[in-house]
């Protein structure tokens, strides 16, 4: 793992919007699209090979290399990480999520992380792909979303894994607060653009900022997939 310095801000009570890929690529694209339209700049790079197999081209081999970003939105002290894939080892989600808040806290002192990620309800829960439902590092986050009128996660939801749990399991442990947001999803094979943009459209709320969310919004299908499931299922 190496991350590369880009270019230093100093900021003031950061917003850190941090999350990967997940079921229905929902992380990635939240981070991605956010980033996009805040016109956020990059402020670090990194790198990551770990995954267990080689790639080839024309008979030669080669690692693949996932690459991640921190960039920086100065106007409305955000900052954001994303990137392509999530980590292949549990250990190495735990090193980038250390990283990756160490690194902005240099930058200045981190008031709130904000998560996001797909969530796969119950029949029984489903609002058809409508809801948002949350996480909390407090009661002060808790509060926070209920005021903005985000669902709690069902009771049946034990944990959320990799990155986009994890990020706020050690946000907590440093006591900053934290919040995941997950959107409602259809499928957990396709990216779900509308549970993105339902996702942004609450961030926006609770930073009291404007995202643009009509890229998303347009590839959303008519006909949503329609998957038979036992269970929730997250992350």
């Amino acid at each position: 793992m190496e991350m590369k310095n880009i270019q230093d801000y100093k900021l003031k009570d950061i917003i850190l919007i941090s999350s990967l890929p997940d079921m229905g690529k929902v992380g990635g694209l939240v981070t991605q699209h956010i980033s996009k339209k805040l016109k956020a700049k990059k402020a670090a790079q990194m790198f990551l090979a770990d995954k267990p197999w080689v790639n080839i081209k024309d008979g030669l081999v080669n690692l693949p290399t996932d690459e991640y970003f921190l960039t920086v939105d100065e106007k409305n002290s955000i900052v954001i990480f994303t990137g392509e894939n999530q980590p292949q080892e549990p250990a190495t989600v735990f090193k980038i999520a250390n990283k990756i808040l160490d690194t902005v806290s240099k930058m200045g002192n981190i008031k709130m992380v904000i998560s996001a990620g797909g969530y796969l309800p119950s029949e029984s829960e489903s609002e058809k792909g409508e809801a948002v439902y949350g996480v909390a590092t407090n009661s002060t986050s808790m509060d926070l979303l209920k005021s903005n009128n985000v669902k709690p996660l069902s009771a049946e939801v034990k944990s959320i894994t990799w990155f986009n749990g994890i990020i706020l399991g050690i946000t907590k442990s440093k006591n900053i607060d934290g919040v995941g947001l997950f959107g409602e999803i259809v499928d957990a094979e396709s990216p779900q653009y509308k549970a993105a943009s339902n996702i942004l459209k609450v961030i926006g709320k609770i930073l009291k900022i404007e995202i643009e969310t009509k890229e998303l919004d347009d590839k959303v299908l008519d006909q949503p997939v329609e998957i038979k499931k036992e269970g929730p299922g997250i992350g």
